[in-house]
This record gives C-alpha cells, sequence and structure tokens, in this order.
C-alpha cells in the first residue's frame, strides 16, 4: 500500500491513480520508491495489530500518519460503552451454557408434571430429577440477579464481563 499527502491528508494512493494523474509521463510496471517519492508517493508500513477483548473493545485502522519520515498505517482501540442490552446478552449467553432453552422447556415440562403428581407420590428417581432441576434453575436465578445488579449500574461499565458480580 501507498500514501500521498493530499490537502494536508496522508491519503491512499495507488499506482493506477499515479498513472491517471501524471499521463505524460511513462512509469514502469514496478516503479522503485526513489521515483514514487519523486511524486511524493511512499509506501506504508502498517503497525501490528495490538491485543483487544472484543467483547468491550473496537479495534479500527488509525489515519495514516507520518513520523521520521515513515508514513504508518496503526490501530486505536476504543471501548464499547455497557448498556442494559449488551448486560442481558451476556446473562442469555451464560444461561444457555448452562442449560440450553430446549432442555429449559423440558425442565419445566417435568416440573409441572411432579407438581401435579404431588411431592408425596414421587419416586426416589423423580425426586432425584426435580433436586438436579431445581440445581440449574437457582444457577439461572443466580445470573438472572448478577444481570439486575450489573443493569443497574450507571455507568455499566465496559468491561462488566469481567465484574465479580457474576456467578
Amino acid at each position: 500500500m501507498y500514501a500521498k499527502q493530499i490537502s494536508g491528508e496522508w491519503q491512499q494512493y495507488t499506482l493506477r491513480q499515479l498513472r491517471k494523474d501524471n499521463p505524460q509521463v511513462s512509469f514502469p510496471a514496478e516503479p522503485s520508491d526513489a521515483t514514487l517519492a519523486e511524486y511524493g508517493m511512499y509506501p506504508v508500513s502498517t503497525e501490528a495489530q495490538p491485543t483487544y477483548d472484543p467483547r468491550y473493545q473496537r479495534l479500527t485502522q488509525a489515519p495514516l500518519a507520518e513520523a521520521n519520515g515513515t508514513v504508518t498505517r496503526g490501530w486505536v482501540i476504543e471501548e464499547i460503552p455497557g448498556t442494559v442490552e449488551r448486560v442481558k446478552e451476556e446473562a442469555y449467553r451464560r444461561i444457555v451454557a448452562i442449560c440450553p432453552e430446549w432442555k429449559q422447556r423440558n425442565l419445566t415440562a417435568q416440573a409441572a408434571q411432579l407438581a401435579k403428581k404431588g411431592e408425596t407420590s414421587w419416586t426416589p428417581e423423580e425426586a432425584a430429577a426435580w433436586a438436579a432441576g431445581e440445581a440449574i434453575w437457582n444457577q439461572i436465578a443466580a445470573i438472572r440477579a448478577a444481570s439486575d445488579v450489573i443493569e443497574a449500574m450507571d455507568p455499566i461499565p465496559a468491561n462488566f464481563y469481567d465484574l465479580p458480580d457474576w456467578p
């Protein structure tokens, strides 16, 4: 990639643009950097991509800039603000990781059948199934409670994923 300063700003600039802007010049197929520099065109050095957390950070390329005779393209990391919707999405992700929706429906149906039968009539297997389902619902309730606490924060931190409020 190449760049040229146009109206005081560094902009990406191609060999095709150079040829179009200078129709009277016959450039070789692969002009040297020295030849390109005569026309104000310089190779761009792109910095290595930095480490970032895509859950709460956005990575974008910085505008072209010149320093010490080298045109570079760097990176900008910006925080994605925490929102109630994003907290709810994270709570949902955590809940379905523990118990997918289909399993939640099955547990609800099983609980309805066992409730109708009455606890005093349960077999040992049914009592164990009830206890297992109740343990799952308790985990889900803890995630929902943590989500409520985080949603009430003002402002909600960008890195709410890592807060100790989550179970």
